[in-house]
């Protein structure tokens, strides 16, 4: 297998970087090959050994990590329940491990020689897809079959309705496939956008100190890092957001409507 060369400036990290130094070699291959997934490896990792070792020392006065995920799940918990209402408590573990292994991942990737797997397509489209067959079994088992087809057939309650399903339908369909493609893309563009506009000014950094045939540059791309970290926490906010509203639009309408006016009379 051989490397495949980007057309885009990137910056360097560890598994590159190894990868390059024991090329040509099988084990040179198999890093570029699953580079990603052995940055998701660490991800994965790192979450569950904080989570682990946050619950074996749960107390009730909670420390600094308890705390942080206490605050953390119920700013989750509160996200879903306000777009969904109370029954919404259910799907909150499944939006909140999106939030957190997406923020976690892009946190990791603005660490040095390290990467984001949202800088990967083949990492986004495979997360966005779980979203897809998530959304699309709570409709079947919330509706049954039969109102899974009536809300792709969008809903009709009346004659008129009824006389524009057949085009609604196939409209319907085509948007469940689409919801995944736009949340796959849009992560993925301002990841990997962030990921080239550090790499340009790194390079430029570098470049303006060439003369003086130093091994360091100038770190312009600093501000940067912040910016990017901001960029972050949004996609993963927006990304579990936009999950969450796919989930309520698949639920029954009448259950929802009414706990909605059920939520808005008690807050009156």
């Amino acid at each position: 297998m051989k490397q495949v060369e980007h057309a885009y400036p990137e910056v360097m990290n560890w598994i590159q970087l190894m990868a390059r130094a024991t090329a040509p070699s099988p084990f040179s291959d198999f890093l570029f090959q699953w580079e990603e997934v052995i940055f998701s490896g660490i991800v994965i990792m790192l979450i569950s050994v904080f989570a682990i070792a946050v619950s074996r020392k749960i107390k009730f006065i909670p420390g600094r990590g308890q705390a942080f995920l206490e605050l953390l799940i119920s700013g989750l918990d509160d996200i879903v329940t306000s777009v969904i209402g109370s029954r919404g408590r259910t799907y909150t573990p499944f939006v909140g491990s999106l939030f957190i292994y997406i923020f976690v991942s892009n946190l990791f990737g603005l660490v040095p020689l390290q990467n984001s797997t949202m800088g990967f397509l083949t990492t986004v489209a495979p997360i966005a897809f779980c979203v897809f067959l998530y959304v699309q079994w709570i409709g079947i088992t919330k509706n049954g079959i039969l109102g899974y087809l009536h809300h792709l057939c969008g809903s009709p309650r009346d004659i008129f309705g009824w006389l524009v399903a057949p085009l609604m339908f196939p409209l319907h369909v085509l948007g469940e496939f689409i919801k995944p493609l736009a949340l796959s893309f849009r992560l993925y563009g301002n990841i990997m956008a962030g990921h080239v506009l550090l790499a340009v000014f790194m390079g430029m950094g570098i470049q303006m100190l060439k003369p003086l045939h130093v091994p360091v540059g100038l770190p312009i791309h600093f501000p940067f890092i912040f910016l990017e970290l901001l960029i972050g926490i949004i996609q993963a906010f927006v990304f579990s957001l936009l999950s969450t509203i796919y989930i309520a639009m698949m639920l029954p309408h009448e259950e929802y409507q009414h706990e909605n006016h059920a939520v808005g009379t008690t807050h009156g």
